[in-house]
């Protein structure tokens, strides 16, 4: 009989329908929310344990399942730091339905409660080197006086930074530029604040965070190394509610409130010393330049139907540094920012077929200027991006998840090196079109003999290109896991990748990141990448992964020094190769009142230029032998969350001053020659930090305050930034200059 279910074993607390095997399948789908605001639940697990298929919802909290048809499953829907749910479903041959799951928020710390975490899941995803942050961690963690997820992904294994002054993420041995990072689905170029010391991401307004440090989907393009893809919350369906987020840097206020089939977010932040230091008479007194930043985040979600989604968002951020001197000559401001605003629209057709079109613009700008108003010198750069992406999902069976997608867009890059009103010595001015599309096939095929869908493999192409050169990218890639046991996985990856926009940076001017397409002399750079890794349950509540990764990089760019003019990408930057090759260790704990992660990373990271140290290999300044990172949450009761990092790191690469020569235009002075370029290292670089968070009521009797405490370097240890030369003194002197001491702070956090 068909339809008849026998209970012939016991699997995970409840019986296990055995199949027919002339059984057919049924499709179920739906979306799952969170109960309480409406929002959609990314990266939930839909599964039927007995049978051993699952189902991990999209970014638009969309799920396909093919079940068997004719006898009763149990669908279990889980999400970390939601109770589960479940519900027994019985369809019919052929029959499509439609189930949304709404989970209830619960705890991810509490020991009396039982929550599934997402190690399964991790374990089961056929991609490699996928790390998914918890926004809520973001907040519990240390910080240096505002909460920053850049911070937090600077900890992970693989993710070095240059100092604790920047928010740069140099990830696998490549440069920040290399990284694809997106914001709700846009392109931002320059996701930092304060000279790079906080990012760009307000943490009270993420939702969701999805780092791929390597071997990214043919879905993914235009860059070589890693892919942050970050989506901003949709706002609360159901009751208008807010926070409001004070500290000594900064303040922040987030608003959500529901709006007709959908919801409202409005969210802003800005920094306030120097309307401080105004208010107190200290700039003026104490020659400080003035300093302030501020972004601003906004986001409509509408469903016009069950089956339509439309948002629309935006995000403003600016930074602004004015320092007037006594002498004239020597005045500066620097200005810069990103603009970016996007349509989406998600249509789901029938059970199987999820469609998505977006609609994008991006913008990024920098300003320098020096000098009297009558002769000033003037650097101006920026980017301009107009993105048009098309994608489809379509799951015909339970074996096969296909995506594909076209994308198309415009770039403006300028450059503009100038002297008062003087042409320009130096202007660049671009507009390429760039057009990309792509296919990807998830497989998991069923093996006799074995549990179901122990392997599984994504395969894509990836073909694109741009107008100002005529070469064309063929991207393919390859992903796979195979699950040994239930506590092993293997799992690999092989790639090629291109980018066809070049940033370099001027050392001098942090900020003045001159992104250029690239032209017909040049060439893309082009990058193969090789991953193996293995991922284990060590024991109950633990995940290990090692991973290690070869990458091979082309045609990579850095900037001439003391570039003052140039027409061509010739005349301002050189041209050469690159490789990074390690192996990254990393032991996470999700659930329980103690989380965190431990991850060490063993890593080299070279440069090949013609042009540059006699044509010999030399590590970037960025690289980092050994990188070792701890970090630690822990709830002490329901009031008090304690919370810790630290890092150890080899120090960074620097070129040292090995002689001095006389000066050809001042004989009473001499000229630094410098030894082979980053040759040495400065001392190794670690540090502590520590937090505690109080939660309280104010003014009311629910716990929706927070107050919070942080130690920044805790034992005072000022770690070395650069090694810097004396050459006025003969023989000449070394000195370090350091970074910052201990630093406390507080804020307080008040939700309403």
């Amino acid at each position: 009989m068909t339809a008849l279910l026998l209970f012939a074993s016991i699997s995970a607390g409840y019986a296990r329908p055995i199949i027919p095997s002339d059984s057919t399948l049924a499709t179920l789908s739906g979306f799952v929310h969170d109960s309480t605001s409406g929002e959609s639940l990314i990266g939930a697990t839909v599964r039927v344990r007995s049978l051993k298929i699952g189902a991990i919802t999209n970014k638009s909290g969309f799920f396909t399942l093919h079940v068997p048809s004719g006898v009763k499953v149990l669908v279990e829907v889980i999400s970390l730091g939601y109770r589960t749910d479940s519900e027994l479903v019985k369809l019919a041959p052929d029959e499509h339905a439609r189930r949304s799951f709404m989970l209830l928020p619960q705890s991810i710390h509490g020991e009396d409660i039982t929550i599934e975490s997402d190690l399964e899941k991790e374990r089961q995803e056929p991609q490699v080197s996928r790390v998914s942050v918890n926004p809520r961690q973001v907040q519990q963690l240390p910080n240096a006086g505002q909460a920053d997820l850049f911070r937090i992904l600077q900890l992970l294994p693989g993710v070095q930074t240059t100092s604790e002054i920047s928010s740069g993420l140099y990830i696998r041995g490549g440069s920040p530029d290399q990284n694809l990072i997106l914001l709700d689905g846009t392109v931002l170029y320059n996701p930092s604040h304060f000279f790079g010391f906080f990012s760009t991401f307000n943490p009270d307004a993420i939702k969701d965070v999805e780092l791929i440090k390597g071997g990214f989907p043919a879905e993914y393009g235009g860059r070589l190394s890693a892919v942050l893809n970050v989506t901003d919350i949709d706002g609360d369906r159901n009751q208008t509610k807010g926070k409001v987020s004070v500290g000594l840097i900064s303040s922040s206020a987030t608003l959500e409130t529901p709006v007709g089939t959908g919801a409202v977010v409005l969210s802003g932040r800005r920094t306030y010393l120097d309307a401080v230091m105004n208010l107190a008479g200290l700039s003026a007194s104490l020659g400080l330049p003035g300093y302030y930043f501020y972004d601003l985040n906004a986001k409509i979600t509408q469903n016009p139907s069950p089956n339509d989604k439309v948002t629309l968002s935006g995000y403003l951020g600016s930074d602004n540094l004015n320092y007037a001197t006594a002498t004239a000559a020597n005045s500066f401001s620097v200005n810069w920012g990103n603009k970016s605003g996007s349509g989406e629209w998600t249509h789901v057709f029938g059970s199987e077929l999820f469609t998505k079109l977006d609609l994008g613009a991006s913008s990024f700008t920098s300003n320098f200027t020096i000098g009297n108003s009558a002769q000033p010198f003037t650097w101006i750069n920026g980017i301009t991006d107009y993105t048009g992406r098309f994608s489809v999902e379509y799951f015909p069976e339970q074996e096969h998840t296909v995506k594909a997608g076209l994308q198309a867009s415009e770039y403006h890059t300028t450059l503009k090196i100038q002297s008062g009103n003087n042409p320009p010595n130096a202007n660049i001015d671009v507009a390429p079109f760039y057009g990309a599309a792509y296919v990807q096939d998830e497989w998991k095929p069923d093996i006799p003999g074995a549990a179901p869908n122990p392997f599984a493999i994504t395969t894509g192409l990836r073909v694109d290109g741009i107008s100002s050169n005529s070469q064309i990218g063929i991207d393919p890639r390859i992903s796979a896991r195979y699950i040994l046991d239930p506590a092993i996985t293997l799992k690999a990856s092989w790639g090629i990748y291109h980018q066809y926009l070049k940033l370099a940076s001027n050392p001098l001017i942090p900020v003045f990141d001159v992104w250029t397409p690239t032209d017909s002399i040049q060439p893309p750079e082009k990058a193969y990448q090789y991953v193996l890794g293995v991922s284990t349950i060590p024991f109950e509540g633990y995940s290990l992964d090692v991973e290690g990764y070869y990458k091979d990089m082309k045609n990579l760019v850095e900037m001439k020094p003391n570039v003052r003019s140039g027409g061509s990408l010739e005349d301002v930057l050189f041209v050469g190769n690159g490789e990074s090759y390690g192996v990254e260790f990393f032991l996470q704990k999700q659930v329980g009142r103690l989380t965190g992660w431990l991850g060490y990373t063993l890593a080299w990271t070279w440069r090949t230029f013609p042009d540059i140290n006699n044509g010999n290999p030399f590590p970037p300044t960025y690289d980092r032998r050994n990188d070792f990172d701890l970090v630690a949450t822990y709830v002490l009761n329901d009031r008090w969350t304690l919370g810790m990092t630290f890092t150890y790191g080899t120090g960074q690469a620097y070129t040292q001053i090995t002689a001095l020569a006389p000066n050809v235009e001042d004989p009473a002075r001499t000229v630094p020659i410098e030894g082979a370029k980053n040759d040495l290292r400065l001392p190794p670089y670690d540090r502590l930090d520590l937090s505690a968070t109080y939660s309280f009521g104010f003014f009311s009797d629910k716990r929706n305050a927070e107050f919070n405490i942080n130690i920044f370097n805790a034992y005072n240890y000022r770690n070395v930034w650069i090694s810097q030369v004396d050459d006025t003194t003969n023989p000449y002197t070394t000195t370090y200059v350091r970074l910052l001491p201990i630093l406390p702070t507080f804020g307080l956090a008040v939700s309403f």
